[in-house]
């Protein structure tokens, strides 16, 4: 083994080669790496940062000034300030000021672009809010919370806060940053706060594009607390990290600025118009491949890999073509071909493979047909099983009406009784087809219902109604007579007068037969029984008989074949039987 592995290994053959291959690609990346990235990455990298920062600060500008507007629109509107002033308003009064806030509401609120929830909660008890949803908080509540308190106490500004969860039905479960400005009267003294309520998923849009693995986003307000963040372990916490930074752009009057370090490139942009601030850290190492010329370094790397990729490849295939032709052989073996052996040949490790599989295939083709074989023979012996089954019950109760002629020493209908049934013992048992045609069938029934007749008289009548085209089609044998035998024996008590009807037509590509009786029908318990295949000594109906039937239709056929049981108290019952067309 170790002599082959030296001198005819085809895995230390593609070995030596990839392994030259990868060294010689790698030590030239390398060299071309080390002498092209003289240059420092972050100034190009950071003014392109520096710019979608700019981006960003104009979306949440466009969305401070959506607020602002509803803002004022609520502070000028005199519906409002009625409404969160005023008490024991009259009805009609009532009734007009609220329209005219939804009115006022709904203009404002014209596209509502960024899913926003307003609340407007009044010092004298009030409260509106422009969505058709309940809130999970009292007003009283909510007013004595942190952000309406913060909001209260800074009457003059526009607050941005942050809060685990929404106090409406659907934020209640979600993280929200909420807005709140406090609503004042000409004279200065506040009578409401306006909330408005985006979830935090939504606010992370103005910025998720500029988020990369490279990279992390927080938004912090006034406070430092982090309102948004694609760390979200961080949302909710007070970032002291960028405190001192923050304190010096706004010592100096400025609104970004940029920190450098050996690890991470900080930017800081202020919006000032609404108290927060956006700080973006990127990972240099992570970030470090922008500083190459990229196109040089692919293009020489290109040259260099096809080159040794061409060599690899020429020298591969030559090794391989046993192994494409091993390959080719088990895709045949997937397909089903078991008798499909490879030539054996090409490298040592290439040849045992060819070896055992040339071995495994020769025993998994017997085993194939040992199997194929078995399954045959242990179908074929359950259905047999099944059809003994049923004809020693059928053969008794048919034994059992022409005894009671013989006993009544009526010998003219006795005599008649016995040629039936020797025509059903003729068709049945002595002939062994597992299959008869559907007019043989009806025939066998036809001389079953002879039979009971003779003894019961015809106070049970049964008709056919069986479509011309269905005649030839082939059935299991013995598939109708349990259920008529049941309907004679069971359907019809007290010498009750009855009918019972059989129909058989075509349906699809399949054939469906229906036997209906007018007789007692089934109690719902003994059907549900006979449904679960449950053995019943109710006096109506045992089930004996019908289950093997079923049994053997999905035997042969499938589970999608079989019988269904339909029943009603006093009504009669149907057996619907299906079966495929089969000629």
């Amino acid at each position: 083994m170790k002599k082959n592995l030296k001198t005819n290994s085809l895995f230390f053959k593609i070995l030596c080669v990839v392994v030259a291959g990868v060294i010689c690609v790698s030590v030239s990346i390398s060299y071309i790496i080390i002498n092209i990235s003289k240059g420092i990455f972050t100034d190009t990298y950071s003014d392109s940062q520096k710019k979608i920062f700019g981006q960003v600060n104009d979306k949440i500008y466009d969305f401070h000034a959506e607020l602002v507007k509803v803002i004022n629109s609520v502070n000028s509107h005199r519906a409002f300030k009625t409404y969160f002033t005023e008490e024991n308003l009259e009805v009609e009064e009532m009734s007009q000021t609220i329209f005219d806030l939804k009115r006022q509401m709904k203009s404002a609120l014209a596209t509502n672009t960024y899913d926003i929830s307003v609340l407007i909660l009044g010092l004298n008890g009030s409260s509106f809010l422009n969505r058709s949803e309940l809130l999970t908080i009292r007003p009283n509540e909510i007013l004595s919370m942190d952000i309406s308190q913060n909001s209260l106490g800074k009457s003059d500004t526009i607050l941005y806060q942050y809060l685990e969860n929404g106090f409406t039905s659907s934020t209640k479960d979600e993280p929200v940053i909420v807005i709140t400005k406090t609503l004042n009267l000409k004279d200065g003294e506040p009578y409401g706060i306006i909330y408005f309520t985006i979830k935090e998923k939504d606010f992370e849009k103005f910025y998720d594009y500029f988020t990369l693995e490279i990279n992390d986003v927080v938004l912090l307000n006034e406070n430092n607390v982090v309102l948004s963040s694609n760390k979200k372990e961080n949302i909710g916490d007070v970032q002291e990290e960028f405190k001192e930074s923050i304190e010096e752009l706004v010592s100096k009057e400025e609104l970004s600025k940029i920190y450098n370090s050996n690890k991470n490139t900080i930017l800081i942009q202020r919006l000032p118009y609404c108290n927060l601030t956006i700080c973006g850290t990127v990972d240099n190492h992570k970030a470090l491949g922008k500083m190459y010329d990229i196109g040089n370094i692919m293009l020489i790397c290109f040259v260099i890999t096809l080159c040794i990729l061409i060599g690899i490849f020429l020298i591969v295939r030559q090794m391989t073509k046993p192994l494409y032709l091993l390959t080719e052989k088990m895709s045949n073996v997937r397909d089903g071909k078991f008798d499909e052996c490879i030539e054996v040949s090409g490298p040592e490790e290439v040849k045992e493979l060819s070896s055992t599989f040339n071995y495994m295939i020769k025993d998994l083709n017997k085993y194939i047909h040992e199997i194929v074989k078995v399954q045959k023979e242990k179908r074929a012996a359950e259905i047999h099983a099944l059809q003994m089954q049923i004809n020693p019950h059928y053969i008794f109760n048919t034994l059992s009406s022409i005894k009671w002629l013989i006993w009544q020493g009526n010998n003219d209908k006795s005599i008649s009784a016995l040629d039936s049934f020797i025509n059903l013992l003729r068709n049945t048992i002595s002939k062994t087809d597992e299959f008869i045609t559907i007019e043989d069938e009806i025939e066998n029934i036809k001389n079953y219902v002879f039979i009971n007749n003779i003894r019961y008289g015809d106070r049970i009548k049964v008709e056919y109604f069986i479509m011309p085209d269905c005649n030839d089609y082939l059935v299991p044998k013995l598939i109708l007579q349990p259920f008529i035998e049941n309907s004679f024996f069971h359907g019809f008590p007290s010498d009750e007068e009855g009918k019972i009807q059989v129909f058989i037509k075509e349906q699809g590509e399949n054939i469906k037969i229906e036997i209906y009786d007018n007789g007692v029908g089934i109690e719902e318990e003994t059907l549900e029984k006979v449904k679960e295949k449950k053995e019943t000594k109710n006096d109506h109906f045992s089930g004996i008989g019908v289950n093997n039937v079923d049994s053997r239709i999905k035997l042969i056929y499938g589970n999608e074949y079989g019988i269904e049981i339909k029943s009603k108290l006093n009504k009669g019952t149907t057996v619907t039987i299906l079966l495929p067309m089969k000629k």
